[in-house]
């Protein structure tokens, strides 16, 4: 199995395994199916609340090879909750924790309102 050494935020390297891919979302069995043609990665589905399926790659050209073919949303997690595991998210219009933000949210955060009215939401 594959290794990657990174560096921490005090300049030290650490070295882990490829982290665990857990995609949330709804995949059929035919989308499951390309995903394991171009990658080798075999998704399961998981006992997440939810739909979700996860796969843990051996070598790195798997999690290449699925960023190269895919649009995700990601976020890594390396905590006491979840241990070394990659999270994606079909790339859609749908957040990690939002679905989409107020017009005040937009204003407050300086994103352009690409002609937003009061009442009107930003989809994430």
């Amino acid at each position: 199995m594959d290794r990657i050494t990174r560096i921490n935020g005090n300049g030290q390297p650490y070295t882990t395994d490829l982290p665990k891919i857990i995609i949330f979302g709804y995949f059929n069995y035919v989308a499951l199916q390309h995903v394991k043609d171009n990658t080798g990665l075999d998704f399961a589905p998981t006992t997440w609340p939810g739909e979700s399926y996860s796969a843990h790659p051996t070598e790195s050209w798997q999690i290449a090879a699925l960023f190269m073919t895919y649009n995700f949303k990601t976020r890594y997690y390396n905590n006491a909750s979840n241990n070394n595991e990659l999270h994606l998210r079909n790339d859609h219009h749908v957040g990690f924790d939002v679905d989409s933000i107020c017009f005040d949210c937009v204003q407050h955060n300086h994103i352009n309102t690409n002609g937003l009215k009061q009442g009107d939401r930003l989809a994430c």
